[in-house]
Formats: structure tokens, C-alpha cells, sequence
């Protein structure tokens, strides 16, 4: 849930019109990109990838966290190409990695916290 009350679903949506013995339900979601990508969703993404790109490159960061930060960059530069089950692993690692580095990363974990609250209602 956003600030302003706006809710965003990214689950299913399911209807059923009828019929016998409806069982199941037929996934035909395809990535994130075949849908929208809300505007603050996307925003948030982009502001994210911006802390990380920025913490990848602090010297306050060792050189493997710093490469683990690198590898999440893709995700979250094109959220709208990726799954959402893309979305949650690079978030939760980042959440993990950015407690660990502390101070420094607090802008990111902020960022991290936000965005998972937000794709998680």
C-alpha cells in the first residue's frame, strides 16, 4: 500500500463464468514485463538500483558484498523484464546484505523495506 492509499495486486485474478467441475486454475501471468508496472513501483525500483549502484561502489563495502551488490543491478534496473519471484529473492538478499553493511547501506535498506512491504500487500 502506497502513501496515498492506492492498493496495487500482483497476484492472480481469477473468474470463472459458468460451468462443471472447475478444478484448478490455469497460470497464464507470463513475466512481470506482460503486465504494468505501477508508476511508484517502477519509481521506487529506480531509486534502489541507484543506492545499490552507489554502494557497489563505497570502499567502506568489502570487494565480495560489493559484486553480490552488482549482481542484483539487472533486476532492479528492469523490474518490468523480470518475474516478481526475481523481484522478492533480490530484495530479501538485498535486505540481508545491506543490515550487514550497516550505516552505509541504510538508504538502500530503506528502499529494500519499502519495496517489499509494497509487493507483498
Amino acid at each position: 500500500m502506497s502513501g496515498n492509499g492506492a492498493q496495487f495486486q500482483f497476484g492472480d485474478n481469477v473468474t470463472i463464468h459458468g460451468g462443471h467441475h472447475n478444478v484448478g486454475v490455469q497460470h497464464n501471468n507470463g513475466p512481470a514485463a506482460d503486465q504494468a508496472l505501477p508508476p511508484e513501483v517502477a519509481a521506487m525500483f529506480a531509486q534502489l538500483a541507484a543506492a545499490v549502484a552507489d554502494l557497489a561502489r563505497d570502499s567502506r563495502v568489502p570487494a565480495e558484498d560489493r559484486q553480490s551488490l552488482e549482481e542484483t543491478l539487472p533486476v532492479l534496473r528492469e523490474p518490468a523484464g523480470q518475474e516478481r519471484r526475481s523481484w522478492r529473492n533480490t530484495l530479501h538478499l538485498l535486505a540481508g546484505l545491506t543490515r550487514e553493511l550497516g550505516e552505509a547501506a541504510a538508504p538502500a535498506l530503506g528502499l529494500v523495506t519499502q519495496l517489499l512491504a509494497l509487493i507483498s500487500s
